[in-house]
């Protein structure tokens, strides 16, 4: 499978963080529940994309929304202690995510290979017809 295009998974991660910031505001009114919201919603997105400079460019948007709309609701981007133990932990959950994601891929190819459509069948001269190319192939009389 191949991967997917940073020039896709930046337009997609920027939406979550926005529609994550959205939900963060309609479900919890604490900061905290709102954060913990957004960064499970960016650990998802990091092990979907599987791709780290992806997940941390989402990691830094969602702390970019949750530092301006939900812990300081004038917008304003603060570095103060807890911006900054904010901006690490979003970081560190994307990569994490990133981490799963790229864990759980690397299983895959194994499980595809049975079905490989490029073999040949088990019983291919006993139950199916012989394919063209080997009629082919067969020295003919001189």
């Amino acid at each position: 499978m191949r991967r997917r295009a940073l020039e896709v998974l930046l337009p997609a991660g920027f939406g979550c963080a926005v529609g994550a910031c959205t939900l963060a505001s309609l479900a919890f009114s604490e900061t905290t529940g709102r954060v913990v919201l957004m960064a499970m919603v960016v650990g998802v997105f990091g092990a979907w994309a599987r791709h780290c400079l992806a997940a941390l460019a989402t990691g830094v948007m969602a702390w970019c929304f949750a530092t301006g709309f939900l812990a300081h609701t004038g917008g304003e981007l603060a570095f103060g202690h807890d911006d900054l133990i904010r901006l690490a932990a979003f970081a560190v959950v994307a990569l994490a995510g990133c981490a799963c994601g790229l864990a759980r891929r690397s299983g895959r190819p194994y499980r595809l290979m049975r079905a490989d459509l490029r073999r040949d069948p088990i019983l291919l001269r006993k139950l199916h017809a012989v394919p063209v190319q080997e009629r082919r192939k067969k020295p003919r009389p001189s």
